[in-house]
């Protein structure tokens, strides 16, 4: 079975580093993107494309994973069925980016949800790797360092954990993620004998299944997936921290949430964008009686599939949704 997984990987792989689009109808990924730092996002009020002739795809995209510099960027690529690559590329020192490919320490296991820690130095991603000492296929955090200019062999982060998802890192080291088997988000802090972990209050647990929890490097608001009273399958909403306490969740409202489903919210490095993953569909899709099979197959094949795909928005709503 491992063989096989692999053998897909590896033809996964070719085809991510040949696909993408450049509109709709075409996926040809153009190599060698001159974008600039952070790929070339320009502020905006409306949800835009992240790099969409080097990142999209008729296959899923999410997480949205920009190194402190903007020179880095990881995410996933999902192959259904249950099976997640975490794709990579980098910024050359003339501003051009590299076709996606698959990132150095993944490949192998179906991994998911890279992020990096504040300060660049680690990407933490939820992997089925096999533990150092459970070999079970368990969903649990892992990292990797930066040494010498390469990311080294991954680490397990948090032991005698599983059905872990989506970790987000602050800026003293506590993680916050989700557990899929309860449905709930949760805060782990280090101590000497340990890891301690903290179901987050119940006015952002609501037995609703509440994930994706990105949280801001001081703390001090939090942005996660939801379901309640929500526009489409999922939406995103956020707290704040004020005075120890979270504030009631508000939804983000549109544009950023839409009918369709919402996932995998983060700010980016600089605090300038926020980027999501969402399933919208950019154009109607054209059924009606008459309608050549051909074209509806193209985009089917094309990003404009309802299959998620990058976007990202001015970050200024933080701001101005805070609790006054």
């Amino acid at each position: 079975m491992l063989m096989i997984r692999r053998v897909v990987i590896f033809l996964f792989s070719l085809i991510l580093i040949v696909s993408g689009c450049s509109n709709p109808e075409t996926h040809k990924s153009k190599e060698n993107q001159k974008l600039g730092v952070f790929m070339g996002m320009k502020p905006s009020y409306t949800p835009q494309l992240l790099a969409p002739d080097l990142l999209a795809s008729s296959m899923d995209e999410y997480n949205s994973a920009f190194s402190p510099d903007g020179t880095e960027f990881f995410f996933t690529s999902y192959l259904q069925p249950n099976l997640g690559i975490i794709s990579y590329t980098r910024m050359n020192e003339d501003g051009t980016w590299i076709a996606p490919q698959v990132a150095s320490f993944s490949g192998v296991f179906s991994e998911y949800d890279p992020l990096f820690s504040p300060d660049g130095k680690r990407i933490y991603f939820s992997s089925e790797r096999p533990g150092p000492v459970d070999s079970t296929a368990k969903t649990r955090i892992w990292f990797s360092e930066k040494k010498g200019g390469a990311w080294a062999e991954p680490v397990l982060a948090i032991e005698d954990s599983s059905g872990v998802y989506h970790s987000s890192v602050t800026s003293d080291g506590h993680i916050y993620l989700n557990i899929w088997d309860t449905g709930d988000m949760y805060k782990v802090t280090q101590s000497d004998s340990g890891y301690v972990i903290f179901r987050l209050d119940s006015v952002l647990n609501t037995n609703n299944s509440e994930a994706d929890p990105f949280i801001s490097p001081d703390e001090d608001y939090m942005i996660f997936r939801g379901y309640n009273d929500s526009f489409g399958r999922g939406d995103l909403y956020i707290s704040y921290n004020i005075d120890g306490k979270w504030s009631e969740a508000q939804n983000l409202g549109e544009p950023i949430n839409s009918t369709s489903h919402e996932m995998c919210p983060v700010v980016s490095p600089d605090g300038k964008f926020f980027l999501w993953a969402s399933g919208r569909r950019l154009n109607d899709l054209n059924t009606k009686p008459g309608t050549k099979l051909s074209e509806i197959r193209m985009r089917s094949n094309s990003y404009d599939n309802r299959r998620m795909n990058l976007f990202y928005i001015s970050a200024d709503f933080i701001k101005e949704m805070q609790p006054k």
